[in-house]
């Protein structure tokens, strides 16, 4: 059933299908269709998740069908043995292996088919055309490198032999000094990794007064990008960024619209949802967690499948024409969601939202700190220093956010200490699952 379907895929990839945002439906609820019956038939961990669902596969003529369906967690995964997570005789020697950076404390391993693995880079390479990037550009990335080396498979060899996005992969952990040193010696097209680690280059690169070799663009993910960092990495590198959404489970979720229009969601490779404390799906504009099904990942499929994120439901049709339905802005995690007196919640956007109208021309880089349900700390690394005023207008919109029964500052700092191999967190909440 997969090998008929991959080929159904690749044949559509390229383009998005045929007859606009109805026809990205039908493919959905084709591709819904059919990992649902695979999951049934071969993966003994939703066989017995959907034991009281009651849902007839000709029934799922649309992609809301998925609803019927419950949702599924890290820890329903992680509770089971690998055998009732893969599908049945899958051998995990033979699949692709990938790890989630563990930042809650407890790291996930993903496996995937070489085939499932190189049809999601797929969709990848098409959001980095949508993002005006040619084939033959070369791309750099900064990321943490695996121990003994990147090794190429077999289409990478063949994708650099053909000249197609030549790349090479950086040490996103050295230091300042020796991560320009090797960009300047690539001089790539494109330059890739975290917001936490382009801004540490672009910041190290504006301090010593050399701007950086113009670029085509710069791609950022694997955390959130405030408008502080995109102003420093536009500055130093002289080129916009795009940011991507993307999951160790999913691989590409969204990109950014060039037109503005928030964030395309990679629609015929994932399934996503954005639901409210009850279940239900947002409203557009407001935030809600991402549930998300993979279609094509058979090997270990994820199916309404609990990311951890909290973002805003965009429209179901960007704007800008194309068949994708989108999400106005990615907030992060939802573990990050600040517990306070009464249990009221609040995410720290909501704080640290007015950064990017307001402040984003002096506050270089942010962190939002709770170490008590009635104390919360902002942490400002300033660009310049502040006008008078700007430090009591913060403290009394947080105060405003945060109610009376918690304590709000806000303070200047030096800067922030990187730490190898994890990710910068600009939201850090104290209450015993950060050690």
């Amino acid at each position: 059933m997969c090998y008929f379907e991959h080929a159904h895929t690749l044949i559509r990839h390229w383009r998005p299908p045929h007859g606009g945002f109805d026809g990205m439906r039908r493919f959905q609820a084709r591709k819904l269709r059919s990992i649902v019956a695979h999951c049934r038939e071969r993966v003994a961990v939703y066989r017995d998740h959907w034991r009281d669902a009651d849902v007839a596969l000709a029934s799922i003529a649309a992609p809301e069908a998925v609803r019927t369906l419950p949702v599924i967690g890290k820890d329903d995964l992680r509770s089971r043995p690998l055998r009732d997570t893969l599908a049945d005789g899958a051998d995990p020697a033979a699949l692709v292996r990938h790890e989630t950076s563990g930042s809650s404390g407890q790291p996930f391993a993903i496996y995937r088919s070489p085939f499932e693995e190189h049809l999601l880079q797929l969709f990848r390479m098409r959001a980095l055309a949508d993002a005006g990037v040619p084939w033959s550009d070369r791309i750099v990335r900064f990321r943490q490198l695996p121990a003994g080396g990147v090794r190429a498979t077999w289409p990478g060899r063949l994708r650099r032999a053909l000249g197609i996005h030549p790349d090479a992969d950086l040490d996103g952990i050295a230091d300042a000094s020796s991560m320009l040193a090797e960009l300047a010696r690539h001089r790539p097209d494109v330059v890739a990794g975290y917001p936490s680690t382009l801004r540490y280059l672009a910041d190290e690169a504006l301090a010593r007064g050399a701007p950086l070799a113009a670029l085509r663009v710069v791609t950022s993910g694997g955390e959130v990008l405030d408008a502080a960092a995109r102003r420093s990495i536009t500055d130093a590198f002289r080129a916009p960024v795009v940011d991507f959404y993307a999951a160790h489970e999913f691989n590409l979720i969204a990109w950014e619209c060039r037109e503005g229009h928030g964030y395309h969601v990679c629609d015929d490779g994932v399934l996503v949802e954005v639901l409210g404390e009850d279940g239900r799906p947002v409203d557009v504009g407001e935030t809600g967690h991402v549930v998300a099904t993979a279609l094509h990942s058979y090997a270990m499929p994820f199916v309404r499948y609990r990311t951890g994120d909290l973002a805003v439901r965009g429209p179901d049709a960007c704007p800008c024409g194309q068949p994708y339905s989108t999400l106005r802005t990615i907030h992060g995690r939802a573990a990050d969601v600040l517990r306070l007196p009464g249990g009221r919640r609040l995410h720290p956007y909501r704080i640290t939202g007015a950064l990017a109208d307001d402040d984003a021309g002096w506050i270089a880089q942010h962190r939002l700190v709770q170490d008590g349900e009635d104390r919360v700390v902002l942490e400002l690394v300033p660009r310049r220093a502040p006008v008078p005023g700007d430090l009591e207008r913060l403290r009394r919109e947080g105060a405003r956010c945060l109610g009376a029964a918690v304590r709000f500052d806000v303070v200047l700092v030096d800067g922030f200490a990187r730490e190898p191999g994890r990710k910068f967190r600009p939201y850090v909440v104290l209450d015993g699952r950060d050690g």
